[in-house]
């Protein structure tokens, strides 16, 4: 699901330059253009997000790939540069639904000890979207058209949805914490399915509201914490959007020709797929706030390395992969974070929350691109300028690490309280 959220999303990187040449649009253009699913997942993740603590994980996830596969077919088929701004912005919201509901269910499958690794996992299916997404450009480009892109992704999400609602399973710890009808059946009904025993009653809790999984996010010590997250995340984010969405057309502009543009973007995601994996793995040994911050520091001089190779197709080629893994393992890396700081019933709503404060970043960056460009501003200085952020996103995580004991993360993990006595959920 991941996987196609990264396609959904970034296909218009990708499409965006035959786009452009169809319809005569200009850099800012563009820059809307690319921001519009942006601007639509900030919505989803602050708006439609938190329903996941009062409807479940599931529910909201499959209603998310509907709303996706409509948006791309809807792209597919429209006529003019209103009509396609309004399908992303539809597409982008249902990105921000499972944005925000995908990591805080794999986080709650996961055990303690392989947590880190598993969201880190579940992370990677962003950026192999993203390859995705260029390589369904490559074939389908040339003999089809950009629309093709939007088809192929349309049907592909519907797909999803149909495996979803056999597979996809409700968060134990929704459930648990929730309490929502029929919670003792479906519980057990995973719990038999997972090889083990049956439970005969769940704890007496009353279900919290979304008012109070809210202020939760802001009572005693989660206040800072809160803050902190949203300025990492934001930074991340702002460099994230701005590379994934512009590299392809930042490459056309140094020189280079539609398909080398298309294959750095490519390379861009596949690094970011090696460093969303290879943070995972380096989690089972280094704490997850100093291996984050240390990927943002090391992002902000790769961006600055880069900006100097964009001159060679090789060099381009070779900092668009480290670009990538080092981005996107810091986006993977906050995935990580953010939902051990928080208790189960405001997991979805902390990171919802998060992820659409974010979007500011993400929906402004390719704004900002694009009136820099029509300003005459050199492609190779958009990298350095976006630098700065990365460096903003290191030392919000750096203040987190000392503003929250790393004991507490553990604590937050715990499922509280037991279903039942011996039982491991």
């Amino acid at each position: 699901m991941n996987l196609l959220d990264g396609f959904d999303l970034l296909a218009t990187s990708f499409v965006g330059p035959a786009i452009t040449g169809e319809w005569s649009l200009s850099s800012s253009q563009v820059g809307v253009l690319l921001s519009s699913g942006l601007a639509g997942m900030a919505f989803g993740a602050l708006f439609l997000a938190p329903l996941a603590d009062r409807v479940g994980r599931r529910r909201l996830t499959l209603g998310g790939l509907a709303m996706a596969s409509l948006g791309m077919l809807g792209a597919s088929v429209a006529q003019d540069f209103g009509q396609l701004l309004a399908c992303r912005l539809v597409t982008g919201a249902a990105v921000g639904v499972m944005a925000a509901s995908l990591p805080v269910l794999a986080s709650e499958y996961a055990n303690n000890r392989r947590r880190g690794l598993v969201v880190a996992l579940i992370t990677t299916g962003y950026g192999l979207g993203a390859v995705m997404a260029g390589i369904a450009t490559t074939l389908l480009l040339g003999p089809f058209g950009w629309r093709s892109v939007f088809v192929f992704g349309g049907i592909a999400t519907a797909l999803l949805f149909v495996l979803g609602l056999r597979f996809l399973p409700e968060s134990m710890d929704y459930l648990v914490a929730c309490r929502p009808r029929s919670a003792l059946t479906r519980l057990n009904r995973i719990l038999v399915s997972m090889g083990h025993a049956r439970v005969d009653e769940l704890p007496e809790k009353s279900a919290p509201s979304r008012k109070v999984a809210v202020e939760s996010l802001f009572r005693g010590g989660n206040a800072l914490r809160t803050v902190l997250v949203w300025v990492a995340f934001t930074a991340a984010m702002t460099v994230f959007y701005f590379a994934s969405s512009w590299t392809p057309t930042l490459l056309l502009e140094a020189g280079m020709s539609n398909r080398q543009g298309i294959s750095g973007g490519v390379l861009f995601s596949l690094g970011g797929v090696i460093g969303a994996v290879s943070l995972g793995v380096l989690l089972s040994r280094v704490e997850s706030r100093r291996l984050t911050a240390s990927y943002f520091v090391v992002a902000a001089l790769a961006l600055v390395l880069f900006s100097v190779m964009l001159g060679t197709l090789a060099g381009a080629l070779v900092g668009a992969v480290f670009v990538g893994f080092l981005l996107n393992g810091s986006v993977s890396g906050l995935n990580v974070i953010i939902p051990t700081l928080y208790p189960a019933e405001a997991r979805a709503t902390a990171l919802g929350m998060a992820v659409a404060v974010s979007r500011l970043g993400a929906v402004l960056a390719p704004l900002l691109t694009g009136f820099l460009l029509d300003s005459g501003w050199a492609p190779e200085s958009m990298f350095r300028v976006f630098a700065v952020p990365a460096l903003v996103g290191a030392c919000a995580t750096v203040l987190l690490l000392r503003g929250v004991p790393a004991g507490d993360e553990v604590k937050a993990l715990v499922p509280t309280p037991e279903v039942s006595k011996g039982a491991t959920v």
